[in-house]
C-alpha cells in the first residue's frame, strides 16, 4: 500500500493530477469482501496522513450508498471485481485516468474463477493503453504463493511481467512450530482434536480450527459446542454479513474469545491474531497447508501448528514434514504428486530386483510332470531331479535318509521320496488321506499317492 501511494503523490507533483468524480488513480482488487474491507482499513489508516482519499466497493452491501462514494472525488478504490464491474457497468465509474491496478492474493483471483472478470477489466484499460499519448498503466500482482499452473496464466495474461521473489517463497513460517499427530486409525479422530484444543484454550490462546469440508465444519462445530466450547464459523455457507460478525468477535479482547472453525476461505489474506492453528482435516496439498499456517506466527511473532494426520493423508504430511525439518520448498508437494512418486519408487524397485535374478537353463519340476508350474525358488529348483538322465541333485541326495517337510498356512505335510522304476527318477508322494492338495509354488491337481 505504501508504495502505491506513494506514486500517487509523486505523480501529483509531476504532472498536477487532483482527484475526481467517479475516476479514481488507483483501483485494489481483492477475491473476498473481508479481505477489501482489511485492505482498505490500512488504506483509510494512511490517508489520514498522506491526504488522499479512498472508498471500498464489494459485494454483500447496498449499492446506492457506494454509488454516493463514488460520486464524489477519490483518487482509490479497493473493492472485489464483480461489484466494481457492476458499477462501470451502471455509468458510475470510468476508466479514463485509472494509473495503477493491484491484484491482492492473485493466485487466488486466478485459481478460483475469477479470470473472466480479471479479463474483463483489463479489456479497456488495454485498449485505452494502445492510443497515441496515453500514459498507460501499471499492473501489480501480489501474493504469498504462486503455482506453476497460475504463473503460467499470469504469464499469458500480463506478457513480459517481472517477477520479484523473496526468500521464504513456499517455505516454512520461520517463528511457528509444526507438530504432526499420525493417527493410526484407532484413535477416534473428533476426540483427539479435543485433547489437542482444550490444553491450549486454558492457556488462553486464540484458536482456529481448520476444516476440508463444510460437512466436517458443520460436525466439529456441533461436536465442540456439545462439549461446551464457544464456536464461531466461517465458511462459504455463512452470510457474508454474519462472517464479518464472527470475525468481531473472534478479534474481539472482551470476554470468552471463541474458536473459529473453518474452511479454506480463512485460510487466504486475513490478518489475524491466531496463537494456535489446529488442522483437523490434512489440506491436500501443500499450497493449502501454506496459507493455513500463515493465519499465525505473523510479523515475527511466535504461533504453533498442530495437523492431525490419518493414514489416508500420511505420505503427504510425511513430505511435508520432512521438507519444513530441511527448510526446504513446499511448492510441488501434493497428494497426487506424493502417490506419484511411491508408484515409481515401486516400479524402480521391481524392475532392479527383477534385473538380479538369474534363470538355471535347465528347469525340472518337484514330482509327477501333471504339475505344469515352475518352482517358486532356484532353493526349490534344486530339489529338483535331473530329468532322464538319472542323476539326482545334492539336495535330493541328501534327502533320502530324511522326509522333507512342506509347510503352509501352519500345516505340516511329509512328502517320501521312492523310486519310480518306470522312468528312472524318483517321484514326491504325499502322505494324506485327502486325495487332493495343493503343494506350496504349485497349482493344480496332486499326484496320487500310495502306488
Amino acid at each position: 500500500m505504501l508504495p502505491l501511494v506513494q506514486l500517487l503523490r509523486r505523480d501529483e507533483e509531476l504532472y498536477g493530477m487532483l482527484m475526481k468524480p467517479r475516476r479514481p488513480r488507483a483501483v485494489v482488487l481483492c477475491p473476498t469482501r473481508e479481505l477489501s474491507e482489511q485492505v482498505f482499513r490500512v488504506a483509510k489508516s494512511i490517508s489520514h496522513h498522506a491526504r488522499f482519499r479512498s472508498t471500498r466497493i464489494s459485494g454483500g452491501g447496498r449499492s446506492r450508498p457506494q454509488e454516493d462514494s463514488l460520486s464524489a472525488p477519490v483518487d482509490m478504490v479497493v473493492g472485489t471485481p464483480g461489484r466494481l464491474l457492476q458499477h462501470i457497468e451502471d455509468g458510475n465509474m470510468v476508466y479514463g485516468d485509472i494509473k495503477y491496478l493491484v491484484l491482492d492474493e492473485a493466485d487466488t483471483m486466478f485459481d478460483r474463477g475469477f479470470g473472466p472478470d480479471i479479463r474483463k477489466f483489463l479489456g479497456p484499460l488495454k485498449k485505452r493503453a494502445e492510443k497515441p499519448g496515453d500514459q498507460g498503466f501499471q499492473t501489480v500482482l501480489v501474493t504469498a504463493t504462486m503455482t506453476k499452473a497460475v504463473q503460467k496464466l499470469v504469464d499469458d495474461e500480463f506478457q513480459g511481467i517481472a517477477h520479484l521473489r523473496t526468500s521464504t517463497l513456499h517455505k516454512k513460517v520461520a517463528s511457528a512450530r509444526h507438530d504432526f499427530i499420525k493417527l493410526s486409525g484407532g484413535e477416534d479422530k473428533i476426540v483427539s482434536l479435543l485433547q489437542v484444543l482444550e490444553p491450549s484454550l486454558a492457556k488462553g490462546n486464540r484458536v482456529m480450527v481448520f476444516c476440508n469440508t463444510l460437512d466436517s465444519s458443520r460436525f466439529v462445530d456441533h461436536y465442540l459446542r456439545e462439549n461446551q466450547i464457544f464456536t464461531v464459523n466461517y465458511h462459504g455457507e455463512v452470510p457474508a454479513a454474519e462472517r464479518v460478525e464472527n470475525l468481531k468477535k473472534f478479534k474481539s479482547e472482551e470476554g470468552d474469545c471463541p474458536t473459529l472453525v473453518c474452511t479454506d476461505l480463512a485460510a487466504r489474506g486475513l490478518d489475524l491474531d491466531v496463537d494456535h492453528v489446529i488442522m483437523f482435516d490434512f489440506p491436500s496439498n501443500a499450497i493449502d497447508y501454506l496459507h493455513r499456517t500463515g493465519r499465525t506466527a505473523r510479523m515475527g511473532a511466535k504461533g504453533k501448528i498442530t495437523s492431525l494426520v490419518t493414514k489416508h493423508d500420511l505420505r503427504l504430511g510425511t513430505r511435508i514434514e520432512e521438507a519444513i525439518k530441511k527448510n526446504e520448498s513446499l511448492e510441488s508437494l501434493t497428494s497426487a504428486s506424493v502417490k506419484q512418486d511411491v508408484i515409481k519408487s515401486q516400479q524402480s524397485n521391481q524392475k532392479a530386483r527383477a534385473s538380479t535374478i538369474t534363470t538355471p537353463k535347465t528347469k525340472k519340476f518337484l514330482g509327477s510332470s501333471k504339475f505344469g508350474r515352475k518352482p517358486t525358488t532356484q532353493a526349490s529348483a534344486r530339489k529338483s531331479v535331473a530329468g532322464k538322465t538319472g542323476r539326482r541333485s545334492t539336495s535330493t541326495q541328501a534327502s533320502n535318509s530324511k522326509p522333507v517337510t512342506f509347510s503352509k498356512s501352519k500345516k505340516s505335510f511329509n512328502v517320501d521320496m521312492k523310486k519310480d522304476s518306470s522312468k528312472g527318477r524318483k517321484s514326491g508322494v504325499v502322505k494324506s488321506p485327502a486325495s487332493k492338495l495343493r503343494v506350496v509354488g504349485f497349482r493344480g491337481k496332486s499326484s496320487s499317492g500310495g502306488k
